[in-house]
């Protein structure tokens, strides 16, 4: 029975030192990362604070492209109504012009059949 509590006893004792030893691995494993990551960072700022004039310059361009957007949004508007008016009496002419055609050319028509009416009358 001694037997037994103590092989109980091994394997736990075992069992307990390899998840001390992967906690202490994970622990220097997680380090590394951390001060892997720090580093990173403050590449990244020291890049940052570099190119910072930059940034203002792009943002100053952006800013005006706006500007410049809205402007001409507005101008764009104005065009397409003004195309929109236009298409209009495009239209109404057009309509008008039809019809002071056909009435042109039924009138033209009637005279010339009345002519050839006389012309077949006359022979």
């Amino acid at each position: 029975m001694i037997w037994i509590a103590i092989a109980l006893q091994l394997i736990l004792s075992a069992g307990l030192l390899l998840a001390a030893w992967q906690v202490w691995t994970l622990r220097k494993t997680l380090s590394k990362t951390v001060n892997t990551i720090n580093d990173w960072t403050k590449i990244c700022e020291n890049g940052l604070q570099v190119s910072s004039p930059g940034l203002e310059v792009a943002r100053d361009g952006v800013g005006v492209a706006r500007k410049q957007y809205q402007a001409l949004q507005g101008q764009l508007e104005k065009v397409r109504n003004l195309l929109a008016v236009l298409g209009r009496g495009v239209s109404f002419v057009g309509s008008i012009w039809k019809k002071t055609g056909k009435s042109l050319s039924n009138s033209v028509s009637n005279k010339s059949s009345g002519s050839k009416h006389n012309v077949k009358r006359r022979r």
